[in-house]
């Protein structure tokens, strides 16, 4: 039966309301140790009528602990399985902003090695966490009231799975990251807070808002990822910007990194120390991204959709029409259904054999190329 927040054929009531978080991440890729680090900034925004005392949080990655529910459902070689991996999310602290300390910008420091890894902006005590497999509770020192925001601060890191139950990986030097930040858990107003584990098998039910994230590479990597590039200048040459510039326009593919380039090593704007890349993405529930320094980039674009793909040179039989691809399935669905929503789409090759986040699709080499 209908009612005010929903109706009987399930379209929002006069009264709907859904949660809202957005976050600012900045985060570093230790290829050498295959781990992530990072600090998030989240801004939970609570638009139900209950004043809320305590959160929950997704740590997906907790999937690859020796013991978790999803290592005991599913074989370690299994698709859904973590192929004997120990790992997950090592959680250094949550800490409450004040009203003040949620004002004031993150500090970061000098480009340099640790160019991604700003210092700490809230001084609030952490707060008590308990963690349960893939789930974490969270005790607030301040309530949030109905209509209100608060800020939070977590500093985390882990390390990176080879085969992430088919969802994320890394092969060789290339990585493609999900599941990579503690993600706000669902509060609804149909079962309140959605506490369901991660099994590796299955979607995900996330909350929507806006993602701006910086990831710190060695300066010889290539990163695509979920939402729009903020700072081509700092980690693009210029022929390369003129070229992206050219191919939002283009009905046909334009080669934005090429092979020549790659080979000569010309593809980067420096081969020492690391780069900053700098993604911003609106609306969306949830961030991904792949990085490798033998990534082939090419792009085409439809009425201002930028159609992306990303490769390894050994991959090029099969993935040398994949901007095309993509391209034609914008255009495709957008002509036949509803228009897509987001400014570009990335094909993204790997060892993950098909999985889609916002703006990414990452699809294996396979012998036809990407789905």
């Amino acid at each position: 039966p209908g009612n005010e927040i929903r109706r009987p054929n399930g379209s929002p009531g006069r009264q709907y309301w859904q949660q809202r978080v957005d976050y600012r991440i900045r985060a570093t890729l230790d290829t050498a140790g295959k781990r992530i680090s990072g600090l998030e900034a989240i801004q939970y925004t609570n638009n139900s009528p209950d004043t809320l005392r305590y959160l929950w949080f997704q740590l997906d990655q907790n999937l690859f602990r020796p013991g978790s529910t999803g290592s005991l459902l599913f074989a370690s070689e299994s698709r859904f399985g973590g192929a004997g991996f120990a790992g997950g999310f090592e959680i250094d602290s949550v800490v409450q902003c004040s009203a003040t300390e949620a004002k004031q910008p993150t500090k970061r420091r000098r480009r340099g090695k640790a160019a991604a890894q700003p210092e700490p902006r809230c001084g609030s005590a952490p707060l008590r966490t308990r963690v349960d497999d893939t789930m974490m509770y969270l005790d607030l020192a301040r309530a949030v009231p109905p209509g209100q925001k608060t800020t939070l601060e977590l500093s985390y890191g882990f390390n990176i799975p080879e085969h992430g139950a088919d969802r994320m990986g890394r092969e060789g030097s290339l990585y493609q990251i999900a599941q990579w930040y503690p993600r706000l858990a669902v509060y609804d107003d149909v079962h309140g807070w959605n506490t369901d584990q991660y099994l590796g098998q299955g979607e995900f039910y996330l909350e929507y808002g806006n993602i701006d994230y910086e990831v710190t590479v060695p300066a010889g990597y290539i990163v695509a990822g979920t939402g729009v590039l903020q700072n081509p200048a700092d980690v693009l040459t210029a022929a390369q910007r003129q070229r992206l510039a050219a191919a939002l326009k283009s009905d046909t593919t334009v080669r934005i990194v090429t092979a020549p380039e790659l080979a000569s090593g010309t593809a980067r704007p420096a081969s020492q120390g690391s780069l900053t890349w700098r993604f911003k993405a609106e609306n969306v529930r949830d961030a991904a991204w792949s990085a490798s320094p033998e990534y082939l980039w090419d792009a085409s674009g439809w009425e201002g959709v930028l159609a992306q793909a990303f490769y390894r040179p050994s991959a090029s039989d099969t993935w040398k029409d994949a901007a095309k691809m993509s391209r034609f399935s914008i255009q495709e669905y957008s002509t036949r259904w509803f228009s897509y929503p987001y400014p570009q789409i990335s094909a993204v090759e790997g060892p993950v054999s098909g999985m889609e986040y916002p703006m990414v699709a990452m699809e294996a080499k396979g012998d036809s190329g990407p789905d």
